[in-house]
Formats: structure tokens, sequence, C-alpha cells
């Protein structure tokens, strides 16, 4: 059974392949053969079966099994049905279709079976190009961090956010927004120029993709700015509202965008770049108003239900995988600044 322990590795992965652009789904069979791999388990995300289907015939025999229970949250149960799944395929590797979800499971199979791990996102979270796995049990979310978890292939296909709905995007994007703005909002160089590049992108190209999801420009540029966020947080990793929405997002099945959206306004005060992007006054007013544009809410009331946020804290400090990343003043400060 899968646990959810923090794994140290001293082997440095190399560049994933990569197929970005229009079409670029195309590219995946040749992708997979430079992996050197035959039999590859897809783990499939909420709505995209269509893009599924199409992976499986690109992949003809390379493709030996599907599983399609992906959900919000890696619930830890589940996630050790998709290593059995893969186990009884005899699979090589893991393809995940789809956002976080799917990008979770497939971590989860990838640490545990020592697969390498090859991505199709669907959604702007930019979780493929993370290391750091989690799984939700009894006791909340635990976390950890592997090599072994590594993306080893990506394709970067922007006409796979056609039929995606735009909940979806705004929500996923947003939190790809958040995680460059506490790489920006932190001391030190790690993650700052993909946080830089990456927030800019998605800036201008998210409210506009909200409004015309239709426009292939749009939503190629958001899905190089969600890759850029996850790079950046790769590098640095996760803050105090990350790991605040990751909590609250499992304690209490919120949305982790929206819960981003009330958060982050009040990790990104001092983030000169925002205030570039967005003009005269705060920053803090500037994430709110992003946040709004692309119809995600503000108010941490509306996501949740009453709080104690000192409880929350102690929740969080006393997870042992946060040991090394979790301040629980900085996380205490930013939960009562919220709910204001």
């Amino acid at each position: 059974m899968i646990g959810a322990t923090t794994v140290d590795e001293n082997e440095d992965p190399a560049s994933p392949l990569l197929a970005t652009g229009r079409g670029s789904l195309e590219e995946l069979p040749g992708l997979i053969d430079s992996l050197g791999v035959r039999k590859s388990l897809l783990v499939v995300g909420p709505g995209v079966t269509p893009t599924a289907e199409r992976v499986r015939s690109l992949l003809g025999g390379r493709c030996t099994g599907t599983f399609t229970d992906a959900v919000a949250h890696v619930p830890s149960w589940e996630a050790n049905l998709a290593v059995a799944s893969a186990q009884e395929v005899h699979a090589d590797s893991v393809i995940a279709i789809g956002g976080g979800s799917a990008a979770g499971y497939a971590k989860i199979v990838a640490l545990a079976l020592r697969l390498p791990r090859v991505a199709v996102p669907t959604t702007l979270s930019g979780a493929e190009l993370t290391s750091r796995y989690f799984v939700t049990t009894e006791k909340g979310k635990e976390s950890g961090n592997s090599e072994r978890a590594a993306v080893r292939a990506v394709v970067r296909d922007p006409d796979l956010l056609t039929d995606v709905p735009v909940l979806v995007l705004a929500s996923s994007g947003m939190g790809a927004v958040g995680a460059c703005v506490e790489v920006l909002a932190r001391p030190g160089e790690a993650g700052r120029v993909d946080a830089t590049e990456g927030l800019r992108l998605l800036w201008e190209a998210l409210p506009r993709l909200v409004r015309e999801p239709a426009d292939p420009g749009l939503r190629e540029r958001a899905l190089a700015g969600a890759a850029l966020a996850g790079a950046a947080l790769e590098a640095a990793g996760p803050g105090p509202a990350q790991l605040v929405a990751e909590d609250l997002g499992a304690t209490h099945h919120a949305d982790h965008g929206a819960l981003m959206a009330c958060l982050v306004p009040h990790v990104g005060l001092e983030v000169e770049l925002v205030r570039e992007l967005a003009g005269p006054g705060s920053a803090a007013d500037a994430l709110r108003w992003f946040a709004a544009a692309i119809r995600l809410p503000v108010d941490l009331g509306a996501v949740c239900p009453p709080l104690d946020p000192d409880a929350v804290v102690a929740r969080l400090a006393e997870r042992p995988d946060l040991a090394d990343r979790a301040d629980p003043d900085s996380m205490l400060m930013l939960l009562k600044e919220a709910l204001r």
C-alpha cells in the first residue's frame, strides 16, 4: 500500500522530452518510443474521455490499460487502486491525461513502481512539471518529493483545452498564478525567472481566455505560462498559501483555485511585478481584481465553512512531511488576514 513519505533522491532527472504547439498530441507515440517503453497505463482525469480515446487510438498496442477514477485531492485508497491497476496490466510507464488530479495519481504510480511518467495536461495547473506528490488520508493531506515522480515527457497541445469548461481553466490557472506570486514574494532566486515570465503570460492571457476560450493563441500562451509556473514551483517549493489551500481543499472538499484566489492577495502584497502589470494601486487589490476577472471568489468565507485558524495551522504544523516547509506564524497570519 502507498504511504506518503518524503523520499530524497540524489540523481537529477534529465529535462523532460517535450512536444508543444497545436496538434502536438500526434507526437505522443514518438515520445513514448524515445523513452523505450512499450506498455503504458493511462490515468485519466474527469471530463477528458475524448482526449483519452484519442490517446488510446494513437498509441495502439503501446496502451495496456486505463485507470479512469482520478478525482481531486488523490485519496490514498484510490491511489493504491491505480498502482494495482498498473501492476495488473504489467505497465512499464504511466501517462496522465488531465489536470492536477491525473498528475497526482500518476506520480504515485511512478513513485511506487519506479515507472517513467508522461503528462498530457488539459488544464492550466502546471502540476505535471512538479515532482512533489501527495495523497489524502484520514488525517488530511500528506506529501513528499521524489525524483522518481518527476515527469519524463510532456505533450502540451493547446487544442486539448478547446472543450475544457471555462471554470476549470480559471481555477487551474489561478493555482498557477498563485504559485508564481508566492515564488516572487519570498527571498531567494529559486524559480524567480520562470515565475516572472509565467506570471506575465498568465496575467495577460487568462482573463481574456475566460472570455474567449476558443482563441487558440490565448490557449497556447496560457499553457506556456502554466508550465513556467510549474517549473517555478518545482524549483522553489510551495509557499504558505499553497499549503493552506491544499489542507483546506482536502478537509472541506473545496476548489483549489478558488482557495488560492482568496489567499494569494495576502501573500503578494510586496510583489512589484503585480504592481507593474496592474498599474496604480495595491498588489493585493490587483490580485483580487484578477480573481474576479476570471470569475473566482475572493472571500474565503464563501468557499469554506467557518474556520478556526489556530486549529488549521496546528494541523499543518503537526505534519511530519512539512517539517521543513511549514511556517506556523506566516500561515496563521495569512489565514487571519483572509478571514477578516
